[in-house]
């Protein structure tokens, strides 16, 4: 039964994977030399786009996008509450820092727990962005509609998960 158990996981996770991956993407990691000089250590990271152009607030009842440079310079003012969208199975093995699960499949099952965080962060002002695996993955997007239907206002991290992997943070 444990043995059926862990492979029905395992397959769930790879089904997920597979649909959430990027046709264009190299299917070889990137060497490591891309990320860092050799020798050279990784100290600090600078946001991309400037802090004048991030947006302090989502108007009520919408849907926004940030980029990565963005959703950096929001997590280092500590005025973002992170919401990945991916099956918990696949949270559970790596997600953002401070980011709260609210998957997709289990939005119904789950929302009744997670909307007192959701209530904190918005009368903190702050910014409730969602993310999911890539930008072929729609499931951030899905919860997104379901929380303005709920008065929430939103923004999705639309390079996801992969992304930020890949941008070494």
């Amino acid at each position: 039964m444990k043995h059926e158990t862990l492979s029905l996981l395992g397959l769930m996770a790879t089904s997920f994977w597979v649909s959430c991956a990027d046709p264009a993407a190299p299917t070889k990691p990137v060497p490591p030399q891309h990320h860092k000089a050799a020798g050279a250590q990784i100290t600090s990271v600078r946001p991309t786009t400037p802090p004048a152009q991030v947006a302090k607030h989502v108007p009520m009842g919408q849907i926004t996008s940030v980029d990565i440079g963005q959703l950096f310079t929001m997590m280092q003012e500590g005025r973002v509450r992170l919401v990945d969208c991916r099956p918990s199975l696949i949270f559970h093995i790596g997600h953002l820092e401070g980011a709260m699960s609210l998957p997709l499949r289990r939005y119904d099952t789950v929302i009744g727990e997670r909307r007192q965080r959701l209530d904190e962060a918005r009368s903190a002002q702050k910014v409730i962005v969602l993310y999911c695996q890539n930008t072929h993955c729609p499931d951030a997007y899905r919860v997104a509609q379901k929380l303005v239907r709920l008065g929430y206002s939103v923004s999705i991290y639309k390079g996801g998960w992969e992304e930020w992997k890949h941008a070494g943070l």
